[in-house]
């Protein structure tokens, strides 16, 4: 079973001072390595939102490939997660499997990046499309959710990774949010 929430809209949030004062101290150091305030703004956000998902302060366990993991306490189980933010959205995925998650802003389609990161078949599929910057981003966050999700991260094997083995008893699911601006991807074992 997965749940995953995004938050879109920060308006209503504390200021980023008051966010990082609320952190552990590990994660805080991690958002001060954010040179921009937004930046530091989305990973305590992102934080927070797992800690109210889980309804407890997780602590990280450091698995294969060094993708964290969270023990809930007094039970001897994993809880997995992932977290994603960028300037529109910031989201959070658990479950009791391995989850990968991607959310992203839009941003203009660029050929040259394109044709380094999508295979043929992708380049061809975003140019066709009617909204060339949203495929690309899409396609975009489906790759980083299934790398997430196997705990390689970003490799030099982007061009085929949703045509390859790893998509076996794999399932991912993408949105496109037109209204704000983004798009996310999540992607899950179905077979576990």
């Amino acid at each position: 079973m997965i749940k995953y929430e995004i938050i879109d809209d920060f308006t209503d949030t504390a200021p980023t001072e008051e966010l990082l004062e609320s952190l552990p101290q590990w994660r805080r150091e991690q958002a001060l390595r954010f040179k921009q305030e937004q930046g530091r703004k989305e990973c305590a956000l992102s934080y927070l939102l797992l800690e109210k998902m889980l309804g407890w302060q997780p602590e990280f366990v450091l698995g294969e490939h060094g993708k964290p993991y969270v023990k809930p306490p007094f039970r001897d189980e994993k809880i997995f997660f992932n977290l994603s933010h960028c300037k529109a959205a910031i989201a959070c995925v658990v479950g009791d499997g391995e989850v990968g998650f991607d959310v992203e802003r839009i941003g203009r389609y660029n050929e040259r990046i394109a044709r380094y990161c999508m295979s043929d078949e992708e380049v061809e599929q975003i140019v066709n499309a009617e909204n060339p910057d949203a495929e690309f981003t899409v396609l975009w966050t489906k790759k980083e959710a299934l790398l997430k999700l196997t705990g390689e991260g970003i490799t030099d094997d982007m061009k085929t990774c949703l045509v390859s083995d790893r998509m076996n008893g794999v399932n991912i699911e993408s949105v496109f949010n037109e209204e704000k601006g983004y798009a996310y991807s999540v992607a899950y074992y179905t077979n576990k």
